[in-house]
Formats: structure tokens, sequence, C-alpha cells
């Protein structure tokens, strides 16, 4: 058995496991990420976070991110600011303003608040929106945008209760219609008059969660780009609410939210879960 130290975390109930690889070699993560999210089997968590030395200039840690079911994402909004956290707690040095090394880019974080805990990440300028108006995928109909925030995602705005939709056939049925060959992350949100936009996810490579910090940016600028929201926007989603701050076309977009550790843990794993081939 191969003996390793996890920090379970999470962001707005968005949960993942931390391994902090900043002194070790690298593991086969994709395979220690299937073990480790596995919440039967496992320790539980939507995705694995693995911290690693910077190689960009100017960065202060890299961030690689690996959904439940092994894939790599490029980008995780709830995962940052875990990271940031963890760099607050663990770290003495690290600076109150953090910048992470992330596939898509560095991400710059700082501290907003202690009591609550929250951060505030800027996520870049936006990518490609595209509008489709009206859409309809497996009995959800509504205005469907299409955002990149660093990941891609498919936002479908309804007039309807959220709960009772079938969001996974739904996130199925678009991730399958051939716009995004890698898959997509899937939003329904509705925009409720004076008050927040309601959201639920479908990730991609895990299925439904209680929060996606990236997802709450591309409803946020998705609202705002129909002209149906003004910044900054409260998103609401099973596992509470976000802030985003976004300025128009052009403007960086900016995710304000909390951040937890739980618990601190060492595992014995199989040794071929950890061996590198």
């Amino acid at each position: 058995m191969a003996r390793i130290s996890i920090t379970k975390c999470q962001g707005t109930g968005n949960d993942f496991v931390l391994l902090d690889r900043r002194a070790g070699s690298e593991l086969p993560y994709s395979e220690l990420a299937q073990t480790l999210c596995d919440r039967h089997l496992g320790v539980g968590a939507d995705g694995l976070l693995v911290l690693e030395r910077a190689s960009n200039i100017g960065a202060d840690v890299a961030m690689r991110i690996f959904n439940a079911d092994g894939s790599q994402a490029e980008m995780c909004g709830n995962g940052v600011r875990c990271v940031a956290r963890y760099m607050h707690d663990r770290t003495p040095t690290a600076p109150r303003h953090l910048k992470i090394e992330t596939v898509s880019g560095t991400v710059q974080t700082e501290i907003a608040g202690s009591s609550p805990f929250s951060v505030r990440a800027d996520m870049g300028v936006p990518g490609e929106i595209r509008e489709y108006g009206k859409s309809r995928a497996v009995g959800v109909s509504g205005d469907r945008v299409d955002v990149s925030m660093g990941n891609p995602h498919c936002v479908i705005f309804v007039d309807v209760d959220l709960m009772p939709v079938d969001l996974a056939s739904a996130a199925d049925a678009i991730a399958g219609d051939g716009t995004y060959p890698d898959g997509v992350n899937v939003e329904i949100a509705r925009i409720f008059s004076g008050g927040p936009v309601a959201m639920r996810v479908n990730e991609r490579g895990v299925g439904e969660t209680q929060a996606c910090g990236t997802g709450a940016c591309a409803v946020a600028v998705a609202a705002i780009e129909l002209g149906r929201a003004e910044s900054p926007v409260r998103v609401t989603m099973l596992g509470g609410d976000v802030t985003v701050e976004w300025a128009g076309a052009g403007e960086n977009a900016f995710l304000i939210g909390g951040a937890e550790l739980v618990f601190d843990a060492t595992l014995d794993v199989a040794d071929e879960a950890v061996a590198v081939s």
C-alpha cells in the first residue's frame, strides 16, 4: 500500500479532494481521481485538485483539475477559491493576492472577507458568446446561450421551476448535438425579477453538482448579455450563493464566494493506484 495525504475542501457545496504535490513527484492523477472521488468506495468528491509548482513566471502555484471520471478540466471557479483558502491557511508566506496557474491561464484571487471567509477570483474575459434564441432539449425549452469561461458552457434560461427538469437527459442531448465534440457543461437557469438568478448544473465528467463556479459566471454573463440582469448578479445554486461581476464585452468577470477546508486525512491506497507507468 502507498500512503498519501489529502485535504477535503468545498466551495458552495462543490467538493474536492486536494492533493498537494508541490514537493512531490507526479502521480497518475486520472486514476487517483476515479479512486478518491468515488462516493461509495473512496473519499467522495466532484473532482481532484492537484497543487504543483508553478512553471509560469509570476504564478505562485499551479492547479490541475481532474473530474470524478478521471478526465482533466481546463478551469474550475470553485476549485480556485478552495486553492486560495488552502494556501491562505497552510502557507503563511502565500500572498493575499494569489496567482494560480491553470490549463486555461493564470487566475488571480484575493481574500475578500474573513467572517465569513470569501474569495474574489478574476475569471478573465469570457470567450465566445453565442445566442441561439429559443431552443428545446428533452423537455427543456428556453433561450440558449453558449459561453466559454475557459471551459465550455451551454446555458438555457427557463421560466419554470428548475427542480422537476430532467437535467441529465437535457445535458446528454445537448452534449450529443455535435456543437461540442469534447463535451459541455450544461446549466438551466431562471431569472427572478429584482432577485437572484437560480441555476442547476450538469458538469461534464461528473454529472449534476451542488454548484459550479465557471457555470455561475456563464449564467451571469449570459443574463447580462441578453439584457435581463445587471452586474453584480447573485447566482443561487443548490449548494448556496455566489456573486458575479461583469461590466460587459471585453471586460473580465469576477467570481466571489466562500471556500472551506473540511478535513485532512492520510490514506492508504493500492500501489497500482499511484504507480506511474
